[in-house]
């Protein structure tokens, strides 16, 4: 059986091939202002329109690449919210709790089980897996407008929790990535590019243009959270 849909390198290889091919399709025009009859300018469309279209460019790829498969029945699907039957949720611990409460703007529920553990619901934008198992848990995605918030902390919380490695979190996805799309001009050409990419719960890349982004994500500051020094990062 070929194993290549388990390394991280080849799933990022898909990913930035799913961008290039929305950003030099018809599709670039979702991130287009587009003026309405009466003239007045709306912006460019939600991003559950820019979802659904990265994903449609991802399925088709791995089409090409024989999957999904008898032995490997992958699927792409937007905004899942089932976890093997039950509603997906990240579990995490008190440490992290209040980080996540701050951000979600309201309380989160105690593990019904685990003492000291915490759950909240999640559905991300676009996930790479096999349905109603956690065999082939290959990428997840989240999808930020560049004038909303182009280096989202709540976002890379959950894909630093989506990729760990460790069966007390569940999900143990090989990648996580931001997108994101810039929508406006003062971001220059508009376009999908790649934020940051996660692997092993741990943020292994961190998009140029992040740069000048203000230092607010506090849980990457610490090795159990997921932070590498930019020394250690990659590209």
């Amino acid at each position: 059986m070929n194993l290549q849909h388990k390394d991280p390198k080849w799933l990022v290889g898909i990913l930035e091939e799913a961008i290039d091919r929305f950003n030099s399709t018809e599709d670039k025009r979702l991130l287009e202002d587009e003026n309405s009859d009466d003239g007045k300018n709306h912006g460019s469309v939600g991003e559950c329109a820019i979802n659904h279209r990265l994903a449609v460019h991802l399925e088709r790829i791995l089409q090409e690449r024989g999957y999904p498969s008898k032995e490997i029945p992958i699927s792409v699907d937007c905004e899942y919210n089932r976890h093997r039957g039950a509603k997906k949720q990240h579990e995490i611990k008190d440490d992290l709790r209040k980080r996540v409460e701050a951000l979600k703007k309201h309380a989160i529920q105690k593990h019904p089980e685990q003492e000291g553990w915490y759950v909240f619901s999640v559905f991300p934008d676009i996930i790479v897996h096999e349905r109603g198992v956690d065999t082939n848990n290959l990428i997840a995605i989240e999808v930020k407008r560049a004038s909303n918030s182009p280096d989202d902390e709540l976002d890379c919380i959950k894909l630093h929790l989506f990729t760990i490695q460790h069966e007390d979190y569940g999900y143990r996805y090989i990648l996580g990535a931001t997108v994101i799309a810039f929508d406006d001009d003062k971001f220059g050409e508009r376009r999908l590019e790649i934020g940051r990419l996660f692997i092993d719960g741990q943020c292994r890349h961190r998009a140029k243009f992040l740069e000048n982004e203000p230092a607010t994500h506090d849980f990457l500051k610490t090795p159990e959270c997921g932070y590498l020094p930019d020394e250690q990062r990659e590209g």
